[in-house]
């Protein structure tokens, strides 16, 4: 009885049209038109240096890791900017005149970036300055480390910061790894695997939207057959999200071996990643259905409204995942979408898997945590009054 469910809830999914474009086939014209978006910006050498400006004050001058990191970036043939020195209301005026585009400034010892409008040149510029804070911040964590070694570590604490600085001044990439080679809008890439995954909770919502009797007719000729509605909720989820995983595994192959974005090597881990987002969405459509009580219409909308909001915080819309990370970091730690892009990110960018292990648990604790909740509303209901 569980397989002939399966295979009923599998061929309702697939007939409808509307869940299938949202969730299939719209994520792949996405990535088409990111890579025609951004296709100028994998290849480094197609670059022309463009004028910025960086405002010479006090938190400039004490800045000295973003000081040395952004002279790197502006010298030399190779070089990503042109810079000018100024003050604050010279690079305003500057930007007024639409003369550079864009300037940098340091408040409470962070960098903060002002443009007048969004374009390539400003996403590099966005993403150079990430990459600089997240260079500073594995400077802190070396140095921090090294503190921690010794008790008279303290008396060495500026040595031990001067080492930290050229051991990640002198790092180089290893370029004959191409899980090692950061390409600077990748994380779009990453947050759309994320938002193909979350919207894939619109099929698990509604096939059980269709089998809860106060929902749908179907559902109240179910809750009278002799068929256990354990049977009939597990194989409706089944389905869901195997049709889900296939998409988002597609997704990803299509991505890597037609688009040439970069995962990393390991394919196993790239697939398990995949395989936890989708089941996170899965049980999150789950618990959608079960705990709101208005119809798919709305239940839809506030899928797609969870998945933006989310992929806004995970670096989708301009790539500002770091300053989100340094100004709330627990979204990220508990959003299915922040958990899916920064697994790939880390799975891409580290050698060290401690963080892409930490993101795979937290999608399934979110997904255990949703599939008891999802249990307990569903034991809570009663249909005396059908």
């Amino acid at each position: 009885m569980f397989w002939h469910s399966f295979k009923y809830a599998f061929s309702t999914l697939i007939k409808n049209r509307a869940l299938m474009f949202w969730t299939l086939i719209f994520p792949f014209a996405l990535a088409l038109m990111f890579n025609l978006a951004f296709m100028r910006l994998h290849d480094y050498d197609v670059f022309e240096p463009f004028e910025v400006a960086v405002v010479n004050d006090a938190g400039y001058d004490k800045a000295e890791i973003f000081k040395e990191a952004f002279k790197a970036l502006s010298e030399g043939d190779e070089r990503l900017f042109n810079t000018q020195y100024v003050s604050k209301e010279r690079a305003s005026e500057l930007l007024e005149n639409e003369e550079i585009e864009g300037f940098v400034y340091i408040a409470d010892d962070e960098p903060h970036i002002q443009v007048k409008k969004n374009g390539s040149n400003q996403t590099v510029l966005a993403t150079a300055v990430e990459q600089i804070m997240q260079s500073s911040q594995i400077i802190e964590d070396i140095a921090t480390q090294k503190l921690s070694e010794s008790p008279m570590a303290y008396l060495n604490a500026e040595q031990i910061y001067q080492n930290a600085v050229a051991t990640v001044a002198e790092a180089e990439p290893n370029v004959k790894d191409d899980s090692r080679v950061m390409n600077m809008v990748v994380i779009e890439f990453y947050t759309l695997i994320a938002m193909s995954c979350m919207q894939g909770a619109m099929l698990s919502s509604e096939m059980i939207d269709r089998a809860l009797p106060k929902n749908s007719h179907r559902g109240k000729r179910i809750a009278v057959a002799p068929t256990r509605k354990s049977v009939v909720v597990a194989s409706n989820l089944l389905a869901s999200y195997s049709i889900l995983l296939v998409g988002v595994l597609a997704l990803i192959a299509f991505m890597r071996f037609v688009l040439g974005v970069e995962f990393g090597a390991n394919l196993g881990l790239i697939c398990a990643h995949a395989a936890a987002g989708s089941l996170a969405a899965t049980m999150l459509g789950m618990f959608l259905s079960i705990a709101l009580k208005t119809n798919s219409g709305a239940k839809n909308i506030i899928v797609i409204i969870i998945t933006m909001v989310g992929c806004l915080f995970a670096g989708m819309f301009g790539g500002q995942k770091g300053w989100f990370d340094s100004m709330m970091p627990f979204i990220n730690k508990i959003s299915p979408v922040g958990l899916i892009t920064d697994g790939y990110y880390a799975l891409y960018y580290y050698e060290d898997l401690g963080r892409y292990w930490m993101n795979l648990g937290g999608l399934l604790i979110i997904s255990a945590v949703f599939l008891i909740l999802s249990i307990r509303g569903l034991r809570r209901q009663r249909y005396d009054s059908i």
